[in-house]
């Protein structure tokens, strides 16, 4: 018996470690959702849910069963924002870096988008997507389209800071005391501040004295919170138009 246990490890061992490497990083991002949606449900932080940069469907996944363990958060609605054709083709500051980031990476239509999230079981009534260019659709007049007055959560997977600083513009009327907002790739860069996702985030606070972060956790290879906080006058509610359209998934 002895010797089958030893042989069955010896077998088992590299198809383990295997496994071990590729859930490692997965695991990582279910804990951080978990705690945040919590942090989120314990100080009572109201708001949506905002994630820019979609891919397959994975982190909405993640977000979504994590808010459903709390139950103030079971009417939590999710906004996507997403080009649905990949990244584009880094430039400027991002172009100068070796090519980590390519043309269409992450490409994933909306029509498989919604097919995969609705398959692993995401209540598609509180999705709504937008998609497009960031540097096309995220304005004043999408603000005023959509139902958003708070964000209690913000994931940012836009891996370049040419895609990120529209971003970080957007959310800045959804930002209130207790808002989390996770960087999918502030390490990206081999760790550097003065690159990608950090940089832009880094710009963004200076253009905005009366908004502070907090780091919360760093998890997995890359990723990174911050816990935030408003000073001054509150953020503008947007006020939703009526006949406003969206890819809202059914």
């Amino acid at each position: 018996m002895r010797v089958l246990r030893r042989l069955l490890g010896t077998l088992l061992r590299p198809v383990s470690g295997r496994i071990c490497n590729i859930s490692r990083e997965y695991l990582s991002r279910l804990l951080l959702f978990d705690i945040v949606m919590g942090f989120v449900e314990d100080c009572r932080v109201e708001g949506c849910y905002l994630e820019f940069g979609s891919a397959g469907g994975g982190s909405l996944t993640d977000a979504f069963y994590a808010a459903r363990r709390y139950r103030r958060l079971n009417k939590m609605l999710f906004f996507v924002f997403d080009s649905f054709e990949g990244l584009p083709e880094p430039t400027g500051l991002d172009a100068n870096e070796s090519r980590r980031y390519s043309k269409g990476d992450y490409a994933c239509n909306l029509d498989r988008f919604k097919r995969t999230v609705h398959q692993r079981g995401v209540d598609l009534d509180r999705v709504t997507c937008i998609p497009g260019w960031y540097s096309e659709t995220l304005n004043g007049e999408l603000k005023r389209k959509l139902p958003i007055t708070k964000a209690a959560v913000v994931w940012v997977d836009c891996d370049l800071y040419e895609s990120t600083v529209p971003v970080l513009e957007f959310i800045t009327d959804y930002i209130q005391d207790g808002t989390v907002v996770i960087f999918d790739d502030w390490f990206s860069f081999k760790g550097r501040r003065d690159r990608g996702e950090a940089r832009a985030f880094k710009e963004w606070l200076a253009k905005n004295p009366s908004i502070q972060a907090t780091e919360y956790h760093i998890v997995g290879r890359t990723m990174m919170s911050f816990i935030m906080q408003v000073s001054g006058p509150t953020a503008v509610e947007p006020v939703a138009s009526e006949g406003a359209s969206f890819a809202k998934l059914s």
